[in-house]
């Protein structure tokens, strides 16, 4: 059965489109660690998954919203959705999911229904001939007992900065340790060769250390019960891909690492905590910066080949432009603006053999691709990212 899309959509700026929108932009690498200690790996597993995704988009806004299903924002993902991202061209999708909520704080179990609902959406995708992200999305109680991100104080009546409380993150971790054991156990039903867990998304625990230890505990109880699964990680700063060093990977050739692009937040979240200026900031150093990842991925996780690396996956990129944006007509990114950002950004990665999931396919604040309501894509899509 199609999923009804609700009468009133209304999604706008005051949903966030992805947890980067308050990322900022004065982020700085952090001094790399000593590499004497680095070892190559044979990431041929990695590599071939990595291929198989290659050119995808996300179907944001829908299983990560909040609600007993993906209809919580107004977006739920049709079933027709799948045939249309095949047609276009597209390789793969990824699938953001907020797994915690309604889950069984006791037995770590996710609500059965958002897990049968998921379960049916990625057969559909594969039934369409698409490989398939799964994540962890917009885990706020984690990130928040880790220190990251902001809270709702009942006594002040507004959002605080969170704070990192050891107790707190040790139960919370504990939860999202449990979660996936069950859910790495019910998703293995899925073939190997057409879905990729991925662990976590965009981190904001400010510790580069808890996030490390974190990637890889989760890893672990994720392989014990996946054997064959591609499991894909993200750093801290919000999935940065400058952050590569400070993650200790295991080696393990079946692993991809993501990172997410944005660059420059002035240009991409405008109306999202960024002035509408429209194409007056358009700008994208997306050539320089690819080259940089994969220089970083080289020199701290090789391949035994000697000429590969880790393989490396752009799992969120984007710009908030056009109609669905929260500024003005006369001061948005115009489409055509979006549309050459994306273009240059995806032909910067495919470069360097970096599969891609552009945000997003439906409504997500003015990042969308395809209009749901007019069942056609966005000028200039999906053009730009297949060429």
């Amino acid at each position: 059965m199609i999923k009804k899309i609700l009468s009133a959509i209304s999604i706008g700026c005051a949903f966030v489109a992805c947890d980067n929108s308050t990322a900022p932009p004065e982020y700085k690498p952090t001094p790399k660690s000593n590499t004497s200690t680095v070892v190559p790996v044979d990431y041929t597993a990695g590599r071939i998954m990595n291929a198989r995704l290659g050119r995808g988009i996300n179907l944001g806004n829908s299983w990560e919203s909040t609600g007993r299903d993906d209809a919580g924002w107004g977006n739920p993902i049709r079933d027709t959705d799948f045939a249309v991202i095949k047609a276009a061209g597209f390789n793969s999708v990824r699938i953001p999911v907020q797994w915690h909520q309604d889950a069984d704080k006791t037995t770590h179990m996710v609500a059965q229904t958002r897990l049968q609902g998921v379960m049916e959406d990625i057969q559909l995708a594969i039934n369409n001939g698409l490989a398939v992200v799964v994540n962890f999305h917009h885990y706020s109680d984690l990130n928040c007992a880790g220190g990251g991100g902001n809270k709702w104080d009942p006594v002040k009546k507004t959002q605080v900065k969170c704070t990192y409380n050891a107790a707190e993150f040790e139960a919370e971790k504990a939860h999202f340790l449990g979660m996936w054991t069950n859910l790495a156990t019910a998703l293995n039903v899925f073939p190997d060769s057409m879905l990729v867990l991925e662990i976590l998304n965009e981190p904001s625990i400010p510790r580069a250390e808890i996030v490390d230890q974190l990637m890889n505990d989760a890893y672990k109880v994720i392989r014990a019960a996946a054997p064959g699964k591609t499991i894909m990680f993200e750093s801290y700063h919000l999935a940065k891909f400058y952050e590569l060093p400070t993650l200790h990977l295991p080696p393990d050739g079946n692993i991809i690492f993501s990172g997410h692009y944005y660059e420059p937040y002035q240009y991409s979240h405008q109306g999202l905590g960024y002035s509408c200026k429209g194409d007056l900031m358009k700008s994208n150093m997306a050539s320089r910066d690819m080259n940089e990842y994969a220089n970083i991925a080289k020199e701290y996780y090789p391949d035994i080949n000697g000429v590969d690396h880790i393989p490396l996956n752009m799992g969120e990129f984007g710009v908030a432009g056009g109609s669905g944006c929260n500024c003005p007509a006369d001061s948005s990114v115009s489409e055509a603006g979006k549309a050459e950002w994306a273009q240059k950004t995806v032909q910067a990665a495919w470069k360097h053999g970096i599969s891609f999931h552009y945000w997003s396919f439906g409504p997500t604040s003015g990042f969308e691709a395809f209009n749901i309501y007019k069942d056609i894509w966005y000028p200039g899509f999906p053009e730009a990212l297949l060429q």
